[in-house]
Formats: structure tokens, C-alpha cells, sequence
């Protein structure tokens, strides 16, 4: 009996206990007309409020008509019903959605402030077993890992869908015993819609191979809800090991730890934290995934654009998940004279530059340094320009013959792109002598011949 299928998947699942304060989402098709009188006849059984949520999308003529029915409906039951209406086309354009994500995203949004409006811990839908067999498939077709493949899930935080183990046509049987008449939403029946393609075409032809096809699907997708499920709680709890930093909009990962762990296990750690900071799952495919992890490894920094306006970016030591869009990097730019000997404060990133003239004797007598360097007085010259870099710059590595562009040199020693605007560029008589902090020129190196030497010295400040 399928009241008895129903309170059994409210008990399997722990959908509602005492005292709960249940909304159903309800649009007055088959399946959530069903939903509200299956938990209007339990409430009192298991102890529970019931209060009843509709929201008109404003996307076909008779919409309106929807949400009066629904609002007799709740009437006649004795139940309260909040209702409201929201252009989801309108939405859709300004956001770049198909339609159907846009009407999920803001239905959602409704349930969710309606709940939270009447004190309502949880939120009741009416998806069945057919439901998840079509999501399955439609995530099967899209691409996806363990996670998409578990189609919808039975509970997922305060939401609950106590006929998710119910068929369509058991549903249709208990609506003709109650005699009523639901809505009938005619967009189930257009093609240009995937979930319909794949319920009025796809499945259809799988029975061809198995008359049981539906079946043998949701056993599957209850075995793999199971593995995910438990897979789920423990990359929840490893996963705070690893971030470093997080808000209601933005997640930070650290990637020296992110990139220790297994790259199937380095997937589901990703898919957590997008989840965290987009709330859900919905559009993101495997090939999303397997961008993030081809990019993991860069020593140059990386931005990837998701679905629904999230922002993946990375660099050599962490990994962000924001849905704010990160600005374009602005550009560090300076020029200073130094003089020799003399100093200069090149405020735009914090650092001094100072140059002393030594004797070959002193230079020879010291270690030299990544920030402390000796070069050749006469082949350096008696005037140096501190600079940011600039594009086309070349210069000869300290124990290369040939002339390197600055650019390359800059990946082959794995320095950010953010970084290289910061890096100091000594100049004289308008050739390159010093990359601070990583490479004199080749032919500005003190050798036997080398009378007077240049001591050069970078000395980092706070900007």
C-alpha cells in the first residue's frame, strides 16, 4: 500500500520527527498534491505542523490558475498556504540560465526564506522514484562522478522527498482514490526540455533491452546514495584539515595539502567545497572537475569560470572557490635613479635597493647572496635605473652565453605572474645587470680583470 511505502521511507530515512514544523512545496501536479495529503493524513500519527508553500513561475498562461488551486487545496485541508510569484524568464536572461535551472535556483530560494519565515525545520517535496531515475540518467548523459550519479537524494540538510521510493503510477492510482483532478503542467511533455526527452524517449527505448530497466536504475542509484553518502561524511570531516580560510561567499584550500592526497580522493575534496560555497552541485560536470585537477599542479596562477558565476583560482600554495569575481590584476609600475654609492626606497613594493662601491678584495672575502650581489664597476657603469619590467625585456643569466627573455626566465624559475611585476630590475646604460633576488647579467660578473666592484643589496620593508 502506498501510505504504508511512505511512512516506511519517513522512518528509513529519519525524514521527520516529533514536533517538526514540516513546509510542503507544493506546484498541484500529481506527485505534490499526493505529498500534502499523505502528510496531512500522518501529521497527527507522527506528531508534526504542517504549513504548505507555492510559488507561480510565471511561465505559462494557466499559472495562475495553478496557484488558486493549490490555495483551495490547503484551504480545504485546514492548512495554512504562503504563496507568491516570480518571473523566472525574466531571471533566467539576466542571468544566463536555462530556464529550468533558474526555476529550481529560485524555488528553492523560496522554500528555503518561506521555512525560515514560519520556523519551519523542515521542507517536504515530491520527487519519486521516476524522478530519479530521469536525474540519473540526465547526470549519466552530462557527465558525472559518485556524487551525480546518486540522483536525488532522499535527504539532503533540512529538505525531505518522503515518495522517492514511490513510482509515478502508484501516484497516479492514489490521486484517481482521491478523486481529484490535479494540474497538469504541459511543459512535461515538450521536447526541449532533457528531462522530458529522456522520460518520453530515452527510457522507453532502454526497455526495450529490460522491461525492468526502472527498477534495476533506482536499485542501483540506492546502492551508490549508500557508498556516497558514507564517502560524503568523511571528506566533510578531512576537508576542514584543509582549508585555510573561509566565508559565507568563499572558500580557501591549501593546495600543499590538497595535492598529498589521492587524485580521486583530491575530486570529491573539490566537489565538497564548491558545493560548500555554491550550495549545490547543480550543473557542475566531471569535465569542470577534471579542469581543476589538470590545473592543480601549475606553477602558474590560474582562474577557471564555473557554472552559475563561481570562480576557481589558483596559485602555488592555495586553492580559492569564490563567487565574488576576482578583479583584474593591477599592474606595479616604477622607475628610480640610484646612485653610487646611494640607496632607494621603491615604495610601490616595499623594498630598498642599496649600492656601495668595494674593493675586489672585500668582494672577495664576502658570500654573496640572493638579495646581496657583486658586479663589475667599469662594465656595469656609473649609472643604474631601478625599474619594474617591462615587455621584450632580455638578459644574459649569470652562467649562460646566451640572452634569455626576462619572461621565460621568470617560468623556468616558477615565479607567479602576480609576483614579476615585484621583482626589481637594475639597469645600466640600458642593459639588465641584476633580476634582484635571483640573477646577475653574465657580463657584468666580477672576474680576474675586475678592478672596482658594485656591491648591490635588496632589503625588504613593509610597503
Amino acid at each position: 500500500m502506498l501510505k504504508e511505502r511512505f511512512l516506511q521511507t519517513i522512518k528509513e530515512y529519519k525524514m521527520i520527527k516529533p514536533k517538526d514544523i514540516v513546509l510542503a512545496g507544493v506546484s498541484g501536479g500529481a506527485d505534490s498534491v499526493s505529498l500534502l495529503h499523505l502528510l496531512n493524513e500522518a501529521k497527527e500519527e507522527l506528531d508534526f505542523t504542517l504549513y504548505v508553500a507555492h510559488l507561480n513561475h510565471l511561465l505559462r498562461p494557466d499559472a495562475e490558475i495553478d496557484q488558486r488551486f493549490v490555495e483551495g487545496l490547503s484551504k480545504n485541508l485546514g492548512l495554512t498556504c504562503i504563496s507568491d510569484s516570480v518571473n523566472v524568464a525574466a531571471y533566467a536572461e539576466t542571468e544566463k540560465m536555462n530556464i529550468e535551472n533558474a526555476a529550481r535556483k529560485l524555488r528553492y530560494e523560496f522554500y528555503r526564506n518561506t521555512a525560515q519565515k514560519i520556523g519551519a525545520n523542515k521542507i517536504a517535496l515530491g520527487h519519486n522514484a521516476d524522478d530519479n531515475v530521469e536525474t540519473f540518467l540526465m547526470h549519466l548523459l552530462r557527465g558525472a562522478g559518485l556524487k551525480g550519479l546518486t540522483g536525488i537524494p532522499p535527504v539532503r540538510k533540512n529538505i525531505v522527498r518522503p515518495l522517492i521510493k514511490i513510482w509515478r503510477r502508484d501516484i497516479d492510482k492514489y490521486i484517481a482514490t482521491l478523486k481529484l483532478v490535479p494540474r497538469i503542467d504541459h511543459t512535461n511533455y515538450e521536447s526541449k526540455y532533457l528531462r522530458n526527452r529522456v522520460r518520453l524517449k530515452l527510457i522507453p527505448q532502454l526497455k526495450i533491452y529490460n522491461l525492468n530497466i526502472k527498477d534495476i536504475l533506482l536499485q542501483t542509484i540506492l546502492l551508490l546514495t549508500e557508498d556516497s553518502l558514507y564517502l560524503e561524511r568523511e571528506v566533510k570531516q578531512a576537508l576542514q584539515e584543509i582549508i585555510t580560510r573561509q566565508s559565507d561567499y568563499e572558500l580557501e584550500l591549501n593546495l600543499e595539502k590538497l595535492r598529498a592526497l589521492d587524485p580521486p580522493v583530491q575530486g570529491h575534496f573539490i566537489r565538497a567545497a564548491i558545493e560548500r560555497v555554491k550550495g549545490n552541485l547543480s550543473e557542475l560536470a566531471f569535465s569542470h572537475i577534471h579542469d581543476i585537477l589538470k590545473n592543480l599542479y601549475s606553477n602558474e596562477s590560474w582562474e577557471l569560470n564555473l557554472p552559475e558565476k563561481i570562480f576557481v583560482i589558483g596559485t602555488r600554495s592555495k586553492l580559492t572557490i569564490t563567487k565574488e569575481k576576482p578583479p583584474l590584476p593591477q599592474k606595479i609600475s616604477f622607475r628610480y635613479k640610484l646612485p653610487i654609492p646611494g640607496k632607494v626606497l621603491i615604495e610601490e613594493i616595499g623594498m630598498e635597493i642599496m649600492a656601495e662601491i668595494e674593493s675586489k678584495k672585500s668582494f672577495q672575502e664576502t658570500e654573496p647572496s640572493a638579495d646581496t650581489v657583486y658586479v663589475d664597476f667599469d662594465e656595469a657603469g656609473k649609472e643604474l635605473l631601478v625599474r619594474s619590467r617591462r615587455d621584450g625585456d632580455r638578459f644574459y643569466p649569470l652562467g649562460m652565453k646566451g640572452a634569455k627573455k626576462l619572461q621565460d626566465f621568470f617560468v623556468d624559475n616558477k615565479i607567479n605572474k602576480e609576483d614579476r611585476d615585484r621583482i626589481p630590475i637594475v639597469e645600466a646604460e640600458g642593459r639588465i645587470i641584476w633580476v634582484a633576488g635571483l640573477r646577475i647579467d653574465e657580463r657584468v660578473k666580477v672576474t680576474r680583470k675586475t678592478s672596482k666592484v658594485i656591491k648591490l643589496h635588496a632589503n625588504h620593508r613593509n610597503p
